[in-house]
């Protein structure tokens, strides 16, 4: 291998490792913790969907946490959505 080639995948590496963290920093918590703060009148909001990154970081244990909370905040939505 060149050196050239072991500086590029060095550097594809902490690319990588940089989407990663992203991922579980903004993805995981930030941007849950915010779609929680409040949820909107619209049922088709798209903080009421499913956010693939943040499941890709998530445990067995915080998916299915996520999912719970998930579907309570569609059904708050749904029934702000119907009541006008």
């Amino acid at each position: 291998m060149t050196f050239y080639k072991k500086v590029r995948f060095i550097f594809h590496l902490q690319v990588w490792r940089m989407r990663r963290l992203k991922r579980r920093i903004w993805n995981k918590h930030i941007l849950l913790w915010w779609y929680r703060l409040y949820v909107r009148k619209d049922e088709f909001h798209h903080s009421l969907n499913v956010d693939l990154e943040a499941i890709l970081e998530m445990n067995e244990l915080e998916r299915r946490r996520y999912f719970i909370d998930l579907a309570y905040r569609q059904k708050i939505a749904h029934e702000r959505n119907r009541s006008g």
